[in-house]
């Protein structure tokens, strides 16, 4: 038996294509309200001491234990590799720390690790660069769907189509953000790119959508739907896969960060797109078609 990745739009009424997007939206609502978003220090702040020009990667659990005995605080540590050269990125919560304390820090961590001392570097990540973080963050999430708005307005002149890319568009980020929360990924300034980054690859699919059931031509708005679908589902795989291979060879803690909603939010904009919208879009060219009687 031959797989139809368009069996639904084939085969379901556009009710019944709204069951499994709402569905997934209400498991990760729930585990928004029961979980929240885990913040990184880009947002709660704390102290931020890198390490770089490694020859070998010591052991993660005595680090942590060095830096939680200075500090008196929980610690995190994260391997980096910058051009050939290893690293250390350690984490902690401790805020505001004094000129002292700090290069007490840096010079007792640099004999531990048996580098230079001009090789650690501590960072108070406080208050002024937390609020500049979060201020960025709300702009960007302002900005963004007024304009997105307005280039999807311009293009089909329809409130209801417009309200449909943008309530599908903004679903995917609210289940990747659903789906962050639910792994215990934290919101980052990474992870903030790669969900903009995910409002402008979502609109692009869903315009394929919505332009070859409205725009285009030959066969039912149906067949054109699942014709447009499978072009989104090879969009949406090679660019997957792209992504998942550039994740796995890097060991950068940006691309991790940037990368992540992005590659969950392409498994949710199939759902989104190509069943939601789809729902939305072919229901309305369906009354369309119904003949008014006289």
């Amino acid at each position: 038996m031959k797989l139809d990745p368009a069996y639904h739009l084939h085969r379901w009424s556009t009710r019944r294509m709204l069951i499994p997007p709402l569905v997934l939206a209400l498991f990760f609502l729930v585990c928004l309200l029961v979980r929240g978003v885990p913040l990184s220090r880009d947002f709660r702040g704390g102290t931020l001491i890198q390490v770089r020009g490694m020859e070998n990667y010591p052991q993660l659990a005595e680090v942590e234990g060095v830096v939680e005995n200075l500090l008196g605080g929980k610690a995190e540590v994260k391997l980096t590799s910058y051009g050939g050269l290893h690293g250390l990125d350690i984490e902690a919560d401790n805020l505001d720390l004094p000129q002292g304390v700090r290069e007490n820090l840096r010079l007792s961590l640099a004999g531990e690790l048996g580098v230079s001392e001009n090789q650690v570097t501590v960072y108070n990540m406080g208050s002024v660069l937390t609020s500049l973080s979060k201020r960025q963050a709300r702009n960007a999430l302002a900005v963004a769907p007024i304009l997105m708005a307005l280039v999807i307005f311009l293009n089909f002149r329809s409130l209801k189509t417009s309200g449909s890319i943008l309530g599908s568009v903004w679903l995917n980020v609210f289940d990747a953000l659903g789906c962050m929360s639910l792994v215990g990924v934290r919101l980052s300034m990474g992870s903030m790119a790669g969900l903009l980054m995910l409002l402008g690859y979502s609109d692009d699919t869903n315009n394929l959508l919505v332009t070859a059931v409205e725009k285009g031509v030959g066969g039912t708005p149906r067949e054109r739907a699942a014709a447009a679908m499978v072009t989104g589902l090879m969009v949406n795989g090679t660019t997957f896969l792209t992504l998942l291979f550039v994740n796995l060879l890097t060991t950068s803690t940006l691309v991790d960060e940037l990368t992540f909603p992005l590659l969950v939010g392409m498994i949710f904009d199939v759902v989104n797109t190509w069943f939601l919208n789809a729902a939305l879009v072919l229901g309305k060219e369906e009354r369309r078609e119904i003949p008014v009687a006289l």
